[in-house]
């Protein structure tokens, strides 16, 4: 039998911090992610980009496992090393350098491993902007969701695809033209900025911490924003812009606020088997003031932070209002009918919902459309999941570890980009597109 082969060396300097910065990482890793933080300056070292790229591995990686757990170190790692066979030490350094910056900002773990295949695709496409984009990354992701700021730097790709003094000064925000896009795409309050604020809020009310995370629906068009549950988690987009005379923070406490009362007033999903889409709607329309009702009966001042919202003018809107305002004139007869409906319900009845939708679905033209509230889910938890994903909301959820071979992981990358191929990692990839 063969003696194991003795570790390879490591630069100097990259050695000194795997020394300096080990009490911190056994603080802060498990075995596993010091394997992995080991082997990964290891890999690099390997790949030839020089001792810069290794010791800002060895400096980055333990923030930003930090901020979003150590399972996202080996996609960090891989990224890097696909993208090591088609750019210079001194870029992968520098996307290492500003991964805790990204990390930090972005505050999810799927969102920063998007970004890393965002970064790639940039690669491909305007390599000599991804250097003096990073070098300016703060103020980027200070008034830039991620879908904003891929739209913004893609933009640049495109339009000085060939021109690259232009392209260089587009990318260190040093034109006219970068500047007039960013104004565009930066949005008025970020997740980023007032989740803490928002999470304190929910705290105070129901005390109890509800889980959160942003979602930064399609990259392309921003479609795809509105709220959603799911396992528990409270789902928010990563920005939100000021909307009916309410701010940008108002539109954060109110969905929160909402979905928060979702899972203090159920204990699981309703059966949908056998339902339209139109009976689930209005299901959902009256689950939604069944939760909301609760919720005002004991924090009254919730009212009043909804009711702004409650600016429509649809049939739909118009039974959502009267049943959030049940003190207010109204003379929609089917609005009438779905609150007198849900005054005589007992609120604590989790099919109440169930049985005066059904009702009111029976009463409504099917094409009607649903109510203009940008503060609701999307309903889509009282449908999918089971029971645990509800109880799940009372405690973030356990991290999951993922037990991947740190040698196999590194192989695996390294053959894919041996001989200077560019695929780069399609996994990477197709996350970001």
């Amino acid at each position: 039998m063969s003696a194991p082969l003795a570790p390879e060396p490591l630069p100097d300097a990259a050695q000194d911090a795997l020394t300096r910065l080990a009490p911190e990482a056994a603080r802060a890793l498990s075995a596993q992610g010091r394997a992995v933080w080991h082997e990964g300056a290891a890999a690099l070292s390997r790949s030839g980009k020089g001792a810069e790229a290794v010791q800002a591995w060895a400096e980055a990686a333990l923030p930003v496992a930090r901020d979003l757990g150590e399972d996202v170190l080996p996609d960090l790692l891989r990224a890097c090393l696909a993208m090591a066979a088609r750019t210079s030490g001194a870029v992968i350094a520098r996307v290492l350098a500003t991964a805790p910056l990204a990390a930090r900002r972005l505050g999810d773990a799927d969102l920063f491993r998007a970004y890393l295949g965002f970064l790639d695709l940039l690669l491909a496409q305007a390599p000599r902007g991804v250097r003096p984009m990073l070098d300016q990354l703060d103020r980027l992701l200070a008034v830039l969701t991620l879908g904003g700021l891929r739209r913004w730097a893609l933009w640049g790709a495109e339009m000085h695809r060939t021109n690259y003094p232009e392209q260089a000064r587009y990318f260190a925000l040093e034109s006219a033209e970068a500047q007039a896009v960013l104004q565009r795409e930066r949005k008025g309050v970020l997740f980023v900025d007032i989740h803490r604020r928002i999470g304190a809020y929910l705290r105070a009310l129901w005390g109890r911490d509800f889980p959160m995370r942003p979602t930064s629906g399609d990259f392309e068009t921003r479609e795809g924003l509105r709220p959603c549950l799911e396992a528990g988690v409270i789902h928010l987009p990563d920005a939100w812009d000021d909307t009916q005379g309410a701010t940008g923070l108002d539109l954060y406490r109110a969905a929160a606020a909402h979905a928060a009362a979702h899972l203090a007033a159920r204990r699981g999903p309703l059966l949908m088997e056998g339902l339209n889409l139109h009976q689930r709607a209005c299901i959902g329309l009256i689950e939604d003031a069944r939760a909301e009702a609760l919720a005002i009966a004991r924090f009254p001042g919730l009212g009043p932070l909804w009711a702004r919202f409650h600016t429509g003018i649809g049939p739909l809107d118009r039974i959502a209002r009267a049943l959030l305002l049940p003190g207010t004139p109204e003379t929609d007869p089917n609005a009438l009918w779905a609150r007198t409906a849900l005054a005589g319900a007992d609120l604590a009845d989790e099919m109440a919902a169930l049985r005066i939708g059904l009702a009111l679905a029976a009463r409504l033209d099917p094409r009607l459309s649903a109510p203009a509230l940008p503060y609701r889910d999307d309903n889509r938890a009282l449908w999918e999941g089971d029971e645990s994903d509800w109880s799940m909301a009372a405690a973030p959820p356990a991290q999951i570890r993922r037990h991947v071979s740190v040698s196999e992981l590194v192989n695996e990358v390294e053959v894919e980009t041996a001989g200077g191929r560019c695929a780069g990692n399609p996994g990477l990839r197709d996350r970001a597109v």
